[in-house]
């Protein structure tokens, strides 16, 4: 493990990138287990389910990553 970084600036970087891969499971996850299970079980709840699942988690880790870049006036400019 990497010690401790005490840079701020470093710091809100790992937070974003850290965010960005989160969405970026969240929504290849929601969405390619969803298909899955869409697929084998032959319903389409568990697509909308997955795609829910993906748009939700999706949002919200975007949100954070956008905080993350402009911290001072949070989410939509």
């Amino acid at each position: 493990m990497q010690p401790y970084n005490q840079n701020p600036i470093e710091r809100r970087k790992n937070e974003v990138r850290k965010n960005a891969r989160s969405a970026a499971v969240c929504v290849g996850g929601g969405v390619v287990v969803g298909g899955a299970l869409a697929l084998l079980l032959t319903s389409w709840f568990w697509l909308i389910l997955g795609l829910v699942v993906a748009v939700g988690g999706g949002t919200y880790y975007w949100s954070k990553v956008r905080k993350g870049i402009d911290p001072g006036n949070g989410v939509g400019n």
